[in-house]
């Protein structure tokens, strides 16, 4: 070691051999960070680093690039001694950051000391240096070369929704009681990790009117050959574009009511599946039975179900430099088998509003099982879409009747600032809507303003069960002040018949949103 090198002469030289190493290993780039622990032990070093993190990568893939090759001085003074007791490091880091309305993000990184390099030795003196790591005092006047691993990423979030409504109806109608009610307060954690497997999670748990209820909860092992993704836990099963696509996402309050009858909720399971054809396509298949809380969706209980469900996009037309102009055609097929443990089936909807009682009901049909088929199509050209659903089950009953229950709904959607609606097409459903200009008044800004229309059907009156029919037209005004923020306005008239009490309904509705 030289001991009256300067610091500046250290600092070129660490630059000049940080630079052979990442021509070395063909990093595509350079970047600068430092160590806030590293800089608070060792007050005197200076840090460069190169990140090989591909922003367009998703789950544990993502981390799998994120490494960080750095070296770092620690340099006396000519003045001071030649060696010194180095305090011991850290072998793994948290670093959280508060990024607004994305939530706070946490970080686990580990570090791995791959040397100790002495200016002037020869590179294999160099390498060699390493073996002096376990050593109480090391030499002063050198670098430290570190390998920075990111092994798991979490985003910790809330989901708050407020909802008000006011009911006129006949007064043969009880229970349509104007109120207001918290309809979510969820709070989840989700992100990547690779500490044992490469694992995606999401823990998403909370609140809906009178029940603790767990929403989107698993793990994921994705990239998987033949199956693509793994996923266990509790989350929407396959069937339902309107149900599959968040709650957040749709153009009304709350899905349709067919939707709400004959689909599956969210069910505790395992499920596989993949997008296919260079993402035009995608297949679900799982395996579920019921999980913890009851939110929407047919409500048998004590059952095993077989659910699986297929997309295509036969047209597909966007350009991420003009994403009001997408142009798509999706279409899907799905069907669920399901076993009653207990022999029997319901199914039952409430008017499109959930501060609503129920107002069609088969009660506890006798039965084994039942199928339910469904068939999706939307279309999407810029700012103007439509969409629409049919469904049909078949209960098999103890008594040798085999009554069929039908639903369909038809909707259309009209971004007013003309914004689209976004598609994913790894899930085969639509995404969050980001407003081309967010609300800022006075200087301009107004949101993303859609106005949308729906007419839905559900009949549940067939052999011997006399569960209903249900017609609704809903009408909506929905407000974006912002990608997380959103107000809804939604009107609905219905009317039941078939089953008592018949009569008109006429709903008023509203709900604030926020999450983050």
């Amino acid at each position: 070691m030289k001991p009256d090198r300067t610091r500046a002469q250290d600092r070129w030289f660490s630059v000049g051999l940080l630079a052979t190493l990442l021509f070395t290993v063909g990093s595509p780039g350079v970047s600068h960070a430092r160590d806030a622990t590293t800089a608070k032990a060792e007050p005197a070093s200076a840090q460069t680093s190169s990140d090989t993190t591909a922003p367009a990568d998703e789950g544990p893939e993502r981390l799998k690039r994120q490494v960080h090759l750095t070296l770092e001085t620690n340099t006396l003074a000519v003045s001071d001694t030649t060696t010194r007791v180095v305090p011991k490091e850290k072998s793994s880091q948290w670093k959280a950051t508060w990024e607004g309305w994305d939530g706070l993000h946490l970080e686990l990184t580990m570090k791995t000391l791959l040397g100790l390099i002495v200016p002037g030795d020869a590179i294999d003196q160099q390498l060699s240096s390493a073996e002096a790591v376990g050593l109480p005092a090391r030499p002063t006047n050198c670098y430290r070369l570190r390998l920075e691993e990111a092994r798991m990423s979490t985003k910790i979030g809330g989901k708050l929704a407020l909802d008000g409504a006011a009911y006129v109806t006949g007064q043969e109608f009880e229970d349509f009681d104007a109120g207001i009610e918290f309809r979510r307060a969820r709070i989840y954690a989700k992100g990547d990790c690779l500490l044992v497997l490469p694992v995606s999670y999401q823990v998403e748990i909370g609140y809906i009117p009178d029940q603790f209820y767990i929403e989107e909860s698993y793990l994921s092992f994705k990239n998987l050959p033949w199956i693509g993704e793994l996923k266990a836990g509790q989350y929407q099963a396959p069937m339902g574009l309107d149900v599959i696509t968040s709650g957040r996402d749709i153009a009304f309050m709350e899905p349709a009511a067919p939707l709400q009858a004959l689909a599956p909720g969210v069910n505790a399971g395992l499920q596989i599946g993949r997008p296919v054809f260079n993402q035009r396509a995608t297949w679900k298949f799982g395996l579920f039975t019921d999980g913890v809380g009851d939110d929407f969706g047919e409500a048998s209980k004590d059952y095993g179900r077989a659910a699986i469900r297929l997309t295509g996009l036969p047209h597909y037309q966007a350009n991420p430099e003009q994403p009001e102009a997408t142009k798509l055609l999706h279409l899907g097929l799905s069907a669920n088998v399901l076993y009653s443990a207990v022999s029997s089936v319901r199914y039952r909807s409430r008017p499109e509003s959930h501060l609503a009682p129920y107002v069609i009901d088969t009660g506890d049909m006798a039965a084994d099982g039942a199928l339910v088929v469904g068939a999706e199509a939307a279309w999407v050209n810029g700012p103007f879409s439509v969409q629409g659903e049919f469904l049909h089950s078949s209960v098999h009953e103890d008594n040798g009747q085999v009554p069929g229950f039908n639903g369909l709904y038809a909707s259309a959607s009209w971004f007013l600032t003309g914004e689209s609606r976004p598609y994913d097409r790894i899930e085969g459903m639509f995404g969050r809507v980001v407003p081309k200009r967010n609300f800022d008044f006075g200087h301009g800004g107004w949101g993303a303003w859609e106005l949308a229309a729906r007419y839905s059907f559900v009949d549940l009156d067939s052999a011997d069960v006399h569960g209903g029919r249900l017609s609704m037209l809903m009408a909506g005004l929905n407000w974006y002040l912002h990608s997380h923020v959103k107000w809804r306005f939604d009107y609905g008239f219905g009317h039941v018949s078939e089953r008592q009490p018949e009569g008109n309904i006429n709903l008023f509705q509203t709900r604030v949103e926020i999450d983050f």
